[in-house]
């Protein structure tokens, strides 16, 4: 497998596969299950503050009968609090005893929260790699566009004081200038983003008039504007990108690595097909090597970035016409 070996946040991966935060990642059994199917690395189902902050809530609110004191009810917030991010640090400390390949922690957070205060000690639980996963919804009509890129660059910088651990960004594409804002990210240092993720969004259930959670897997068609955007970035950058969304096969890996790509996340295609789709991928992917004579990934990746293009602009047009251009 060493011609498939690559390197994303300084971490040697026996190939460019990474089983992304998800369901399949949450116990080590099922880590042990993405090692075992070949995976090259693994990101930790994340810890959500959203989830720690609810939980926590809870358990305070089933004890408020016995709490009349105010110090008393903030020490058993911060004990409420330090019990999920225990479990989970155990959780990371094991997988990385119970495993040969890079595992990457992974916070899901929505502000600037106490969560800050627990980043330095992934490092000590023996994680690899911590990915942040922090995304402002735009929809404080008061708020500027500069205002909540400030607070996103802010709460990266304050992680990456904290970090000992190498840190990516697992980010979206909702940026006025998304260009600057991944050229801000890696001039302050980042080892590496993910191009993109995935957010809940909501749906309206007509017959019970709620809403409802719509549908949170990607398809094989969703995979091109990561495509797009890692080919306009990657050779420009000194952080690593690691592309995310849409990648259901070995076709479709094979693109994200001729557009610079180091790594891929993989998820929604293993949660409809099981985990044999890694080896299926890397097999379509050691088949086309074959066929293009290609030993190593130094051979083609990054082959069809925007900077090596002889004509760049093909990653740059919308190209409306010649698309529609089809007979049907």
């Amino acid at each position: 497998m060493e011609r498939l070996a690559t390197t994303y946040l300084g971490l040697e991966l026996k190939n460019p596969i990474i089983v992304g935060s998800s369901p399949l990642t949450s116990s080590v059994d099922k880590l042990k299950k993405c090692e075992d199917a070949g995976a090259g690395a693994v990101v930790v189902k994340s810890i959500f503050e959203e989830q720690i902050d609810h939980d926590a809530a809870k358990m305070i609110s089933e004890t408020e009968g016995f709490v009349v004191h105010a110090d008393g009810q903030d020490f058993l917030e911060e004990v409420s609090r330090n019990y999920y991010i225990d479990a989970y640090l155990s959780l990371v400390e094991k997988a990385t005893e119970a495993m040969d390949i890079p595992v990457i922690a992974s916070v899901n957070c929505r502000t600037r929260g106490s969560w800050l205060d627990y980043v330095g000690r992934f490092s000590e639980a023996g994680a690899d790699a911590l990915e942040l996963n922090y995304y402002i919804l735009p929809s404080d009509m008061k708020r500027s566009t500069q205002e909540i890129e400030d607070e996103y660059f802010s709460v990266v910088k304050s992680a990456m004081d904290q970090a000992k651990l190498p840190l990516s960004v697992k980010m979206g594409s909702h940026f006025t200038s998304l260009a600057n804002v991944v050229k801000r990210f890696d001039a302050m240092g980042v080892d590496g983003l993910v191009l993109f993720n995935r957010f809940y969004q909501p749906d309206i259930d007509i017959e019970k008039l709620t809403t409802k959670s719509s549908v949170v897997l990607s398809s094989p068609n969703d995979y091109t504007q990561s495509l797009q955007w890692t080919a306009l970035f990657s050779a420009y950058l000194n952080c690593d990108i690691c592309a995310s969304t849409g990648i259901h096969s070995g076709e479709t890996l094979v693109k994200m690595l001729l557009s610079g790509a180091k790594a891929v996340q993989v998820c929604s295609a293993l949660m409809k097909g099981g985990h044999k789709v890694i080896g299926q991928m890397l097999g379509d992917l050691t088949a086309w090597m074959d066929r293009q004579g290609a030993e190593t990934f130094v051979d083609f990746r990054g082959k069809m970035a925007h900077k090596r293009m002889d004509d760049p602009s093909q990653w740059e047009r919308a190209q409306y016409m010649k698309s529609l251009n089809v007979e049907f």
